[in-house]
């Protein structure tokens, strides 16, 4: 699980993070202050985080846009900023550091997360930051838009010269927009991709490709769509299908427990989506820390099932194999990581290891997916030359989704005499 030095690492890796005063910014300042003690294993994860327990909470970007915003922000201890939107108070924090409280104003319009954010504010070291309930009537040399306040119309609260950094609006405009301030004159400039880092200070070599902010945009939405329990679209729907149907029956089930009563759970519950938006980005190595974060919060035969998954995914089979079994022993009644066993041992060529797991798989409880397993257990027969017990192997996985594609290529082969390369 990453802490600090691991994620200030890949912000910087990223090239997201440039600034040496917000480097010191970052070190300084305890995320986990400004996170319910609940939820302090999710610290420093690179997602949005809930910044209240309860079935719906409101987040607070992921380290990598916040850190993306603040450098387009350019903050520097002789300016004065406006924050629109408090998000918890951490990004409010972190400027604070770097310009110090006094020259940092946040606006919330919401009471319960104006006072929230006040009190963790408080609490961290930053009681000198205003927390506001309306815009001030004063201007800013910076301002940072965090919530839903049209950019426009923050415009007579920048100074001259001064600039508002923003998201752009709408799914077609995956974006940061900066609106510049100089001589009465306004102009909008909109960044797709992070400007270049540098090596040794010179512009002709990148350490790494640009950050594309429309794909950074496009699943940070996704995960904080997972965290607030929103579904706005298909691909929503898909990932919390997706849990919903992983846990049905187990001990996260929301039908297994109050929410309000373990927000732990339910939070489990939504790190563990996050986890599978990431995966199924491929950013395996996210994913890996978000499934952590999981069963650091509760423990969970599908979060170490999927972890293994992303190990599998990065070649690591053996350690897949051993974060499935330890889902057999938090959860003996899930199916899934006994049919994943026998899948990596295929992949290892260790046919006869990955009989007796797939039996059980197909014996487990609670598993939405058989057909997996008698497909995974044709795939070893076939691989030993037994025909006919693959055949029958893939009938039984036809009777429980007819429609599973994978079974019924393999079958045709068979019936066709062809050749087997799987």
């Amino acid at each position: 699980m990453w802490a600090r030095q691991h994620l200030l690492a890949e912000l910087k890796g990223l090239g997201l993070l440039r600034s040496p005063e917000l480097e010191r910014s970052f070190l300084r300042v305890r995320q986990e202050a400004f996170l319910p003690e609940l939820f302090g294993p999710l610290a420093y994860a690179d997602m949005p985080l809930p910044l209240h327990a309860g079935p719906n909470p409101s987040t607070m970007p992921s380290p990598r846009c916040l850190i993306a915003a603040l450098d387009l922000l350019e903050p520097r201890n002789d300016v004065r900023i406006l924050v629109a939107g408090c998000r918890g108070g951490y990004p409010g924090a972190l400027l604070a550091e770097v310009v110090g409280p006094e020259q940092v104003v946040v606006v919330e319009t919401d009471p319960e997360r104006r006072a929230r954010t006040v009190e963790r504010m408080q609490a961290a070291g930053f009681g000198g930051v205003q927390v506001l309930r309306s815009f001030p009537n004063e201007t800013f040399d910076r301002i940072l838009v965090l919530d839903a306040t049209p950019p426009r119309q923050l415009m007579p609260q920048l100074a001259d010269p001064g600039f508002l950094i923003a998201r752009g609006r709408g799914v077609h405009d995956l974006a940061f927009v900066k609106l510049v301030r100089n001589g009465g004159e306004t102009l909008q400039m909109t960044f797709n991709e992070a400007p270049a880092a540098l090596v040794d200070g010179s512009r002709d070599e990148c350490m790494t490709t640009p950050v594309d902010f429309g794909r950074l945009f496009a699943v940070e939405d996704l995960l904080a769509h997972a965290w607030e329990g929103r579904v706005t679209g298909h691909y929503d729907q898909h990932f919390r299908d997706v849990v919903i149907d992983t846990f049905k029956g187990g001990p996260l089930d929301p039908h297994a427990f109050d929410p309000m009563e373990d927000p732990c759970k339910e939070a489990a519950r939504r790190a563990f989506q996050a986890a599978y938006i990431l995966q199924s980005a491929g950013e395996l190595e996210r994913a890996a820390d978000a499934y952590e974060r999981s069963l650091k919060l509760a423990p969970s035969g599908e979060a170490h099932t999927f972890h293994g998954w992303t190990f599998s995914f990065l070649g690591r089979y053996d350690d897949a194999i051993e974060e499935c079994k330890r889902a057999i022993a938090v959860d003996p009644s899930f199916g899934n990581p006994y049919n994943d066993i026998g899948a990596y041992l295929i992949e290892l060529n260790r046919l006869d290891e990955a009989i007796p797991w797939l039996e059980k798989a197909i014996a487990a409880p609670r598993y939405c997916c058989y057909f997996y397993a008698h497909t995974n257990l044709a795939r070893v027969y076939l691989k030993k030359g037994m025909m006919e017990k693959a055949r029958k192997a893939l009938h039984q996985a036809l009777r429980v989704n007819p429609e599973y594609e994978p079974a019924r290529e393999l079958l045709r082969r068979i019936d066709g005499n062809a050749s087997y390369y799987g």
